[in-house]
């Protein structure tokens, strides 16, 4: 079943394409079920706590119960603060202007944000591809396997051949810029005809 990983809005004159996928990735050795969001930001937020505990000498002097408080409401904070702001997903929108026929697209990390403007006559065309990541130490991964499997949380799919099905806009120049990446074992949904026919290619 398609499943869709993105947000298509016809507004104002612009098509808005806004996607968290657009990165052809080699899934790290981390298993998001347990190196998740949450799991940084707890980690971030106790590594916090125990900096102000151990450096500053206000706590020193306070009851136990108004230290223990201090340190639960600076945790509360960095919890949140971090999960927002530090850990917060990455993702790419593209805004395709019939007005001034260009395509606006920017990528947001989690610090910076770059920006990059297209006119339409640049654009070639818009194109699936695919890209596949085979593993390379068949050796260590069954190791990393066979002792992930002793502590009860092996790691699934490791070894397996990765591939993704790309979205591009191929420019004249012959450089492309990769706006939507997907795992094609996923089978994914992709607006590919609804881009070409709004830039009429």
């Amino acid at each position: 079943m398609a499943d869709r990983k993105y947000l298509l809005e016809n507004k104002n004159n612009k098509l808005m394409f806004r996607t968290s996928s657009f990165k052809a990735e080699k899934t790290s050795v981390l298993h998001s079920g347990v190196y998740t969001k949450e799991f940084a930001s707890m980690l971030f937020a106790s590594g916090i706590c125990l900096l102000v505990y151990m450096v500053t000498g206000l706590l020193s002097g306070k009851s136990a119960i108004i230290r223990y408080l201090i340190l639960i409401i600076i945790f509360i904070v960095s919890f949140l603060g971090s999960g927002k702001y530090i850990f917060r997903e990455s993702y790419l929108e593209a805004y395709f202007d019939n007005s001034d026929k260009t395509v606006e697209i920017i990528r947001h990390g989690l610090i910076t944000r770059k920006r990059e403007k297209i006119p339409f006559a640049k654009i070639k065309s818009v194109d699936l591809g695919t890209k596949e990541f085979v593993p390379e130490n068949i050796d260590g991964i069954n190791f990393v396997q066979k002792i992930s499997a002793q502590h009860g949380s092996a790691v699934p799919h490791l070894g397996d051949v990765e591939e993704f099905i790309i979205l591009s806009l191929n420019l004249n120049d012959g450089s492309g810029r990769t706006i939507f990446a997907g795992r094609s074992d996923e089978e994914p949904e992709i607006p590919l005809n609804e881009i070409r026919n709004y830039l009429n290619i």
